[in-house]
């Protein structure tokens, strides 16, 4: 089924009236963990008037605790009990470790409810095509929580692909990474949960890669395990259907840069650091190469000679003169946390009668997930 297309009825419950006009769009959020609170906060920025309804986790106290924090009117000690109060959500958002998240998924979708699901989509190919098979069957809106892609910075990045400035896309390299032990998280060190930083951080850049350049049709990677079996380095080198190649590198346990570079063949763009919340682009045009050969020995002397030389290693502004390019800094500034832009998405579809987001579809998620099955599998046992 594609992006656009919609319900026969719009889910009437989609919205409520707050005011003279204005709608509430009513979340329920089943998990309390970082991205649970970060969506919380998000949504006070929400361009679509948005409230929390309801938040569940096993256990009480972590319920409560984020409910007294967060000003959420309804604890619930029971992902069943929260998906049964339907009535008063009008989507949920899956914010549990990744193993969690086809079973979550699939409850609420058989219930009729919409669903956002924190990245990843699922724990691995097989899991997230059943997910993709239940929203479509069941006609149930089903987005991945890829928030990256919604930010203003994103947005304009993905417009000037789509209309060729920066020419052919034919490479991108990111990368996502950070220390952290298990005493810090011990999510990200749990096989069982679904943890490791290709999973919970490489993600990111592998997503920008298949935004902008299609599906990963070939996947090769490597990493480096625990004995527990997590990743704890990845990288994954990916061809795209559209003919590009990616590279992605995450850690648990380095700094990387954490940035992304797209490399097109009329202008490379540098999205600075952080890759997963980029607000700040520098775009540099490519020169036309000069053929030294041609042009005569006595530039070739000149180019290869000591002085120009010198000069190029010490000033890079001359350099980039030298090479013919031109460099414009693109500041693209985000509200808030930046978290109510998917949300905002997902109401927006939802209050329309839309299955799908256009600009996070179900199949670039089945795609992205394939691909981290296919990385995994070539992991040592």
């Amino acid at each position: 089924m594609s992006p656009s297309a919609t319900l026969a009825e719009p889910t009437s419950s989609a919205a409520r009236t707050r005011g003279a006009g204005q709608l509430t769009f009513r979340w329920g959020i089943l998990g309390t963990g970082h991205a649970a609170r970060k969506f919380a906060l998000g949504l006070r920025q929400s361009e679509v008037p948005a409230t929390v309804a309801l938040v569940a986790s096993r256990s009480a106290v972590n319920a409560q605790r984020f409910a007294r924090d967060m000003s959420v009117p309804q604890a619930v000690v029971s992902y069943d009990e929260a998906v049964a109060a339907a009535d008063g959500v009008d989507a949920y958002y899956i914010a549990t470790p990744p193993r969690e998240h086809r079973p979550l998924a699939l409850r609420c979708i058989e219930a009729g409810k919409p669903v956002l699901i924190e990245k990843p989509f699922a724990i691995d190919a097989t899991a997230a095509e059943e997910i993709v098979d239940a929203a479509r069957r069941h006609a149930v809106f089903c987005m991945e929580g890829m928030w990256m892609r919604f930010l203003p910075l994103v947005r304009d990045l993905k417009r000037m692909v789509d209309d060729g400035s920066i020419g052919e896309v034919r490479a991108i390299s990111g990368s996502f990474g950070s220390a952290t032990t298990p005493a810090v998280d011990k999510t990200l060190y749990d096989a069982e949960l679904g943890g490791g930083a290709l999973l919970h951080r490489g993600i990111y850049p592998l997503s920008m890669a298949s935004h902008l350049m299609g599906a990963p049709v070939d996947v090769m990677s490597s990493a480096t395990l625990t004995e527990s079996g997590i990743d704890e380095e990845s990288v994954v080198v990916a061809r795209h259907s559209q003919g590009g190649i990616s590279t992605a590198f995450s850690s648990l346990r380095t700094q990387p840069a954490n940035d992304c570079s797209v490399l097109g063949t009329s202008a490379t763009v540098h999205v600075d650091a952080p890759i997963y919340r980029p607000y700040r682009m520098t775009i540099t045009r490519v020169g036309t190469p000069v053929d030294c050969a041609s042009a005569g020995v006595r530039l070739e002397r000149l180019k290869e000679g000591p002085v120009l030389q010198r000069v190029n290693q010490r000033v890079s502004s001359l350099r980039r003169l030298a090479r013919g390019g031109s460099s414009s800094t693109v500041t693209r500034f985000y509200d808030g946390n930046g978290y109510h832009y998917e949300a905002d998405e997902v109401a927006r579809c939802i209050q329309a009668g839309v299955l799908e987001s256009a600009v996070m579809p179900l199949d670039e998620s089945l795609d992205v997930a394939r691909a981290i099955t296919l990385a995994r599998a070539q992991w040592p046992r």
